[in-house]
């Protein structure tokens, strides 16, 4: 991680249950990983792409278990980039 905003993104999503294997961050139902080594991140757009996925995703949670985890994964990911970013 060399960017600074890495460092505390990988904090706020350990905090929500992520977890971290050598250059990557784990979702907490292992639905996603992404690397964390990119110099210079560009964390709202990154954030806006996870927003649409995590809407997309809204509409199917009722219909499978798999779907509502996802769903849950990318909120987490959205709800620590926001929070990175509105700081």
């Amino acid at each position: 991680m060399q960017d600074a905003r890495w460092s505390q993104l990988k904090q706020c999503l350990l905090e929500r249950g992520w977890t971290s294997r050598e250059d990557a961050l784990y979702a907490p139902h292992e639905t996603m990983w992404f690397a964390t080594n990119r110099a210079n991140p560009d964390l709202a757009l990154f954030r806006d792409r996870m927003t649409l996925a995590a809407e997309a995703t809204s509409e199917y949670v009722l219909h499978s278990a798999e779907q509502a985890e996802l769903h849950e994964d990318l909120v987490s990911l959205v709800g620590a980039l926001d929070e990175l970013l509105d700081n």
